[in-house]
């Protein structure tokens, strides 16, 4: 199970990446997470952002990756996304059914990487249609 905090969520992410084949999710998909505390994760994030993003662009151009969003690329202003994000409460409010408690939000989890291979070039659109969300649901 490598490190998930709940097994559903483990079998979540093995069904929608590698559809359940255990061994090309270990291969190809488990370094896209990293379990460690968010803040963490984004104060590295920063200080290698510049860095990771003129190698996605040499890679694949400037251009964005998720084309998700109607104005998608009308504003040229780039920004990286991780594909699986740093943190999300989704699957505590679809999984567990976990629900708001007044003024308060469901609590996150901490989920993706730093890995290059979990990171995307997003237009602001993009990204800030994406936010938190799974591109796979």
């Amino acid at each position: 199970m490598n490190n998930f905090q709940h097994k559903e969520d483990y079998n979540f992410f093995l069904n929608k990446l590698a559809k359940g084949d255990k061994i090309l999710f270990a291969k190809k998909y488990l370094k896209l997470f990293d379990f460690r505390d968010p803040s963490i994760k984004r104060k590295e994030f920063n200080k290698i952002r510049n860095n990771l993003y003129k190698k996605l662009v040499l890679k694949f151009g400037e251009k964005c990756q998720l084309k998700i969003h109607p104005d998608c690329s009308k504003e040229k202003v780039f920004d990286v996304d991780h594909f699986i994000p740093l943190s999300t409460n989704k699957l505590n409010k679809e999984i567990r059914d976990i629900k708001t408690e007044k003024g308060k939000k469901v609590p996150s989890q901490s989920f993706g990487s730093n890995n290059i291979s979990n990171l995307k070039i997003a237009c602001r659109k993009c990204n800030n249609y994406k936010k938190h969300r799974f591109l796979f649901d």
